[in-house]
């Protein structure tokens, strides 16, 4: 079932179980407990999603598109450069991980089962902000900012190096203040590299041309 063309049963199907996998816990949640919620039969609920986990993973992919258009949102604010987008991208996504994972163990423990259970998930999430992110690198390389030979490849890697901040492992993390402190440290490293990346291809392509 596409995530954008849910109807009305299945939406009211995911508010209720996420109500209970963030209240009570994925664990002690069960199907018949849903179907109450909804008002229907069990076997009503079975008929749109034949799992707890096929709600679980619905859940998160209708969370996906929303926080992947939230992004979009962000870096479309006129007058950036691609260097402040790449700030805004992992500042954005730090906060939306903190306040969604931190210090709060049934959501946390629902993305580990999801992760678990149904790793494709987690890969296209990723897969899905990487693409978003490629777009900024690319930008950042044709007006000459960044030198990226390949903007996919760069982007999983960059997207690695901030693993800390942006994903539910910020459960296990502290203060949110002292953690933004030193994801701005973070940021500043990898722009640095960029920038001297782009100073010595702009080096190179000058004595090639001399």
């Amino acid at each position: 079932m596409p995530t954008e063309n849910l109807d009305e049963t299945a939406k009211q199907i995911l508010d209720a179980a996420s109500r209970r996998f963030l209240h009570y816990g994925y664990g002690k949640t069960t199907m018949s407990e849903i179907a109450q919620d909804c008002n229907m039969s069990t076997g009503n609920l079975y008929r749109y999603f034949p799992s707890k986990l096929d709600i679980a993973e619905m859940f998160v992919r209708v969370l996906r598109r929303e926080q992947v258009a939230g992004l979009r949102a962000v870096l479309e604010r006129p007058g950036q450069t691609p260097a402040q987008k790449l700030r805004a991208f992992f500042l954005h996504k730090f906060k939306l991980a903190y306040d969604r994972f931190h210090d709060k163990p049934k959501a946390y423990e629902l993305s580990q089962e999801l992760l678990s259970s149904r790793p494709k998930v987690g890969i296209e999430w990723e897969n899905a902000e990487g693409r978003v992110l490629s777009e900024i690198l690319i930008e950042g390389d044709a007006d000459g900012s960044f030198a990226i030979e390949d903007a996919t490849r760069t982007a999983k890697i960059v997207q690695d190096a901030f693993y800390r901040f942006t994903s539910p492992v910020v459960f296990h993390e502290g203060d949110y203040e002292e953690l933004a402190a030193e994801l701005e440290e973070v940021i500043n490293l990898v722009l640095d590299g960029f920038a001297w990346r782009a100073a010595r291809k702009a080096a190179l392509e000058k004595r090639k041309h001399a």
